[in-house]
């Protein structure tokens, strides 16, 4: 069996599921794709129209479902009222959120309880507006409809983006944000009574991307910026070593620590957030001879903003997931109005492998959907596989994994008819159809 490396530290995106895989039957999935591999096939389902990227998920209303909150609104899961068998998802206002021209603010959105009341409080920053503020959630007994209060940390210019992580060690996972005017990491403890900012390098370490990994295997997380890695000597009290390894230019969220090729050494996976360009670079020689060595993935789609790794075919193996962001920079951005997409990429990790480690499946093409800021990734309608959300300028997603589908054909049939008040064609039409004139 060949061994699985990836972070241990990053929280948010790199999601396991086995339970997949013990449903699957291959005369129930789709056929094999390139290279011989079944492919998981998703649904998308477009939850509304609302301009913010980030998404996370609360269960807001305690009904065992995860919902989905994306800037203003929350999206009501419909699984306990139809029984994991689909269903409509209901939006509701629950904060308010700035707005500055076609920019919500809210480029991430990260799920902590930050008073420690027991209630799941909602991280965000935004790139218009300054700051990083926690919304307060505000409990069972508040009254229907109640708003979720801001509340301030601190200054945080131009956040693009960030990665949830356990940074200093402690079991408990942090936030940290990098900024486009390259003023410096932030890096957010949430553990004690109330958050503890830290700052870390300056102009030349800081940028567009950020990622936790333990690049050196010493067992510690390390923090990936676009130009290189800090080292950690002692998070919890500041210090840390900086190497400046490479320099990824505008990369997305996170830039990804994974063992790409099975070597023992982790590798960085990046994509390019304002330009076109998926990579990865591989680890060679770690220690005091390491360097590194770029490889192409895919250079076919511009944007890639936003990436995740998880396990949703049921493998055992994580993919990456990646798509296009829509309008990023006004519109401005190379390739801004090409076709939407969402994909996902197979990795073999084999060693007689020298290239295209990479097979691209799609999610979902040239459709309403584009990769913002973040993907959740999670078994949304609790069937047994792992399902994907999205949000950004073109609406909140749902990509349902079709891996395990118990949704009636009628719903079905709902959901994917122009017009669903559509008759289905009764016996009488099949008749008449079979009895008419007969061609000449």
């Amino acid at each position: 069996m060949r061994q699985l490396h990836v972070s241990a530290f990053l929280i948010l995106p790199v999601v396991f599921c086995a339970a997949a895989s013990a449903q699957r039957d291959r005369k129930q999935i789709p056929g094999e794709g390139p290279n011989g591999v079944p492919q998981a096939t998703f649904l998308s389902h477009r939850l509304g129209t609302d301009h913010a990227e980030g998404i996370a998920t609360v269960d807001m209303n305690g009904d065992g479902f995860p919902d989905l909150v994306s800037g203003t609104y929350w999206y009501e899961n419909p699984g306990s009222q139809s029984g994991a068998k689909g269903g409509e998802w209901k939006q509701h206002q629950f904060r308010k959120v700035g707005l500055l021209g076609e920019f919500v603010s809210d480029c991430g959105e990260w799920v902590i309880d930050v008073n420690h009341d027991g209630a799941p409080d909602i991280v965000t920053a935004g790139w218009m507006l300054n700051g990083l503020w926690w919304y307060q959630n505000p409990g069972k007994s508040a009254a229907p409809g109640t708003l979720w209060q801001p509340h301030f940390i601190t200054d945080s210019y131009d956040t693009e983006g960030g990665v949830y992580a356990d940074i200093n060690g402690d079991g408990i996972p942090d936030l940290a944000l990098a900024h486009y005017n390259h003023s410096g990491i932030l890096w957010v403890d949430f553990a004690g009574p109330s958050p503890v900012v830290h700052h870390l390098g300056g102009k030349e370490q800081d940028g567009h991307g950020i990622g936790v990994a333990d690049v050196d295997g010493d067992g510690s997380p390390d923090i990936l910026t676009p130009t290189g890695w800090f080292k950690s000597v002692d998070a919890k009290h500041d210090q840390w070593e900086w190497h400046a390894d490479w320099n990824l230019g505008d990369a997305g969220f996170p830039i990804l620590g994974y063992d790409v090729n099975g070597d023992g050494n982790l590798d960085i996976v990046y994509g390019q957030g304002h330009s076109y360009g998926l990579y990865w670079l591989e680890q060679v020689d770690g220690g005091e001879n390491r360097h590194w060595v770029r490889h192409t993935i895919d250079e076919s789609f511009s944007q890639s903003h936003a990436l995740a790794l998880a396990d949703i075919d049921g493998d055992g193996e994580p993919e990456l997931i990646t798509g296009k962001r829509y309008r990023g920079h006004n519109g401005n951005d190379p390739g801004s109005y090409d076709p939407l997409v969402i994909y996902y990429y197979k990795i073999d990790r084999s060693p007689m492998v020298r290239q295209n480690r990479f097979t691209r499946y799609p999610i979902s093409v040239n459709g309403t959907a584009g990769a913002g800021t973040q993907f959740v990734v999670l078994d949304l309608d609790k069937d047994g596989d792992l399902d994907i959300a999205s949000a950004g300028k073109t609406g909140v997603h749902f990509f349902e994994n079709l891996t395990v589908d118990r949704v009636p054909k009628e719903r079905r049939e709902q959901e994917l008819l122009l017009n669903k008040d559509w008759p289905f064609p009764g016996e009488g039409d099949q008749v008449q159809q079979e009895n008419g004139p007969k061609p000449q």
